[in-house]
């Protein structure tokens, strides 16, 4: 979405990523963005192994180079090739690798990484959770920080209030241990014994689809539907009743913020940025693991709708207030532009 708005505001765009499968067109456009793909190797589908994005980074005529996420290999790569552009990262961490061979990992990336962040003109945080990280952790100076949180787009109509014949609730987010998917399942699995017309949709995939399909094979109503594009995700959420996403771990999830701006009611864990909603007035809180305690909650969403659409409302209202796209789109049309004069 950036990349499509600085198009339409006169910037040339070219996305450079990586494409561990293989089955995409190495040059692409979308939407007047040029893409880029590199094949790489991908153990675990998280670091994406492609050195040869530092070969075509460092040859690349262009005035900024904006790279994101600490915890892939892309970025390290472009930090190298930096030269004598301006250069952007974007760490989108939450600071905690979250299974033994990341963590075994990570701490030999750690010396190579903070390079980029020396390497780095501007360090963007999503979040005031991760802004903080970023201090603490890697030594990041306040001078280089820039806060801009994640743009949401609310021109489209919110969501209207209805319940159908089911009421359906929803998990999107990549399929591994930190998201406690596993606890979704359990808990709906209570949920299920005393509101029979309830289902359960998780939108996303990973590492542990086989295992959670393997889980909720005895449940019935609970419906995996893999990865979604995000023109789906949007249509998808139309029919969604609650969103549920209770992480170990976030910084600022965009999936929480579009189900927000869909009017939708969310019941999140508080940490990352969620902490900074508010309980019973823009979200329910659940505890980090505990099934039982998200049972009680989505079973409290299906019994009180008044409740319900109180803290819909208040999340449209909140994510149209901290997260407006035209307004952060301009800041970082702003931030473009003062690094390039």
């Amino acid at each position: 979405l950036l990349s499509e708005w600085l198009v339409g505001e006169g910037f040339e765009v070219e996305v450079v990523c990586t494409d561990p499968s293989g089955k995409h067109k190495e040059q692409d456009f979308i939407e007047g963005v040029e893409v880029r793909r590199f094949r790489s190797f991908a153990p675990g589908d998280a670091y994406f192994i492609a050195p040869q994005i530092y070969f075509y980074l460092k040859k690349v005529e262009c005035d900024v180079i904006h790279a994101h996420n600490y915890h892939a290999l892309p970025a390290f790569f472009a930090g190298r090739a930096k030269k004598d552009r301006r250069f952007i990262f974007t760490p989108h961490t939450f600071g905690v690798p979250v299974t033994f061979p990341r963590n075994l990992f990570h701490r030999f990336y750690r010396f190579p990484g903070r390079t980029i962040f020396k390497a780095a003109d501007i360090v963007i945080s999503i979040s005031e959770f991760e802004k903080e990280l970023l201090k603490t952790a890697f030594g990041v100076c306040e001078d280089k920080l820039r806060y801009i949180p994640l743009p949401v787009n609310t021109s489209e109509k919110e969501k209207k209030w209805k319940r159908g014949e089911k009421v359906r609730v929803a998990f999107i987010g990549r399929l591994s241990r930190e998201k406690n998917v596993n606890v979704l399942i359990s808990a709906f699995k209570i949920v299920k014994q005393n509101h029979p017309r309830c289902e359960l949709f998780i939108v996303g995939d990973g590492p542990l689809r086989k295992y959670l399909e393997e889980e909720s094979k005895n449940i019935q109503d609970i419906y995996f539907l893999g990865s979604l594009s995000h023109g789906e995700i949007m249509k998808f959420l139309e029919s969604v009743d609650v969103f549920v996403l209770p992480s170990q771990f976030e910084v600022s999830p965009i999936s929480v913020l579009e189900a927000m701006a869909k009017q939708i009611p969310v019941i999140v864990t508080p940490v990352g940025d969620l902490k900074y909603l508010k309980n019973e007035e823009n979200c329910l809180f659940t505890k980090n693991g505990d099934y039982n305690d998200l049972a009680e909650k989505i079973s409290l969403l299906i019994r009180d709708e008044e409740l319900a659409k109180k803290i819909a409302k208040n999340a449209r209202s909140y994510v149209e207030e901290k997260h407006d796209f035209d307004k952060i789109m301009r800041e970082y049309g702003s931030l473009y532009c003062s690094l390039i004069k």
